[in-house]
């Protein structure tokens, strides 16, 4: 019994680590408010973040996710509960706010926090596609945090290149730490990352008491809660249509069971990435836009409207196929 119960705490800083990834994925990179927020607020975002990312982690294990096209829904569900639940943009000028960071920037914001925690829990060294990868990121980053408070649909505070860098690159630190002294091993198999019945219950209470605090606040209304519900069902319905209970593969292989990460590694992705940051930060620009940040937004929010329906339709000639192998 105790073994069981030490188990399945285990399981839970396994959680936290990819917890801790989407909040700085969340909230520092696509840099929604992160200085405004007090202590009180931080421990808050800390709870929800957990309850996300257990829940998430549960959705990938569940449905046998072992493709992109899987993880995209799964980060679609992710991107409208932190859009509506956190900043409160789902609904407040549709369709833009729709399209640039529930199903745009926060999605990939959740691609990212994932496969960053795979790199972290199987513990090997990074290669040079890494490298690239890092690079890319952080040259979109640059651009972002330089242009998106000009353009935001909300007050969004301007960030310094400096004390961005610098409190992104402790808190990427932060998280590999955390990972290196979170004890390794748990889950040991795939379907141990499923959540038991009283974890979904304290996950989903997590997400309820975010929604009424929410909502006594004024910052969720019945549109973006009909948004969530009609959009969220059917990403739920397609991530059900698409699921493989007994895959043999899985995106979570690589983290299961977790493993001591190789911080050298993860240093040598944070830093190409910090540095691709400050060159997209200080590109050519002035005003309130300029050409990258143009073809940024611009493609944020083409990506927003087309993966939806295109993911559907690949997921819908999937089943017509298997329909059809089958004699139906």
């Amino acid at each position: 019994m105790r073994d069981s119960i030490r188990e399945r705490g285990t399981a839970w800083g396994a959680r936290a680590s990819f917890a801790a990834l989407l909040l700085v994925c969340s909230e520092w990179i696509v840099w929604q408010t992160p200085t405004r927020f007090g202590a009180l607020d931080w421990l808050g975002l800390a709870a929800l973040y957990l309850a996300l990312a257990a829940a998430s982690l549960d959705l990938i294990a569940r449905f046998g996710v072992h493709e992109p096209l899987g993880l995209l829904l799964v980060a679609g569900l992710y991107g409208l509960l932190n859009a509506t639940l956190i900043s409160g943009v789902t609904a407040r000028d549709l369709p833009l706010s729709l399209l640039g960071r529930p199903l745009g920037a926060q999605p990939l914001a959740f691609v990212a926090a994932f496969g960053a925690f795979r790199a972290l829990a199987r513990g090997r060294a990074t290669g040079p596609l890494d490298f690239l990868i890092a690079l890319a990121g952080g040259l979109v980053w640059g651009v972002w945090v330089r242009w998106f408070p000009l353009v935001a649909d909300e007050p969004v505070p301007a960030a310094r290149s400096g004390e961005a860098l610098a409190a992104l690159a402790i808190l990427l630190v932060a998280c590999g730490v955390l990972r290196a002294v979170l004890p390794p091993g748990s889950p040991r198999r795939v379907q141990e990352w499923r959540l038991t019945a009283p974890e979904w219950a304290l996950a989903g209470g997590g997400l309820a008491v975010a929604l009424t605090l929410s909502a006594e606040r004024d910052a969720i209304d019945g549109a973006a809660i009909g948004i969530v519900i009609a959009l969220g069902g059917f990403l739920a319905a397609l991530l059900y249509a698409s699921a493989v209970p007994r895959s043999p593969a899985s995106l979570l292989d690589a983290a299961t069971p977790p493993r001591r990460p190789n911080l050298a590694a993860w240093l040598a992705v944070i830093v190409p990435f910090l540095a691709a940051g400050w060159a997209g930060y200080h590109l050519p620009g002035d005003g309130a836009s300029s050409l990258q940040s143009d073809l940024l937004f611009g493609g944020l929010t083409v990506f927003g409207l087309i993966w939806p329906p295109l993911v559907s339709v690949l997921i819908g000639a999937r089943v017509v196929a298997a329909l059809v192998r089958e004699g139906w």
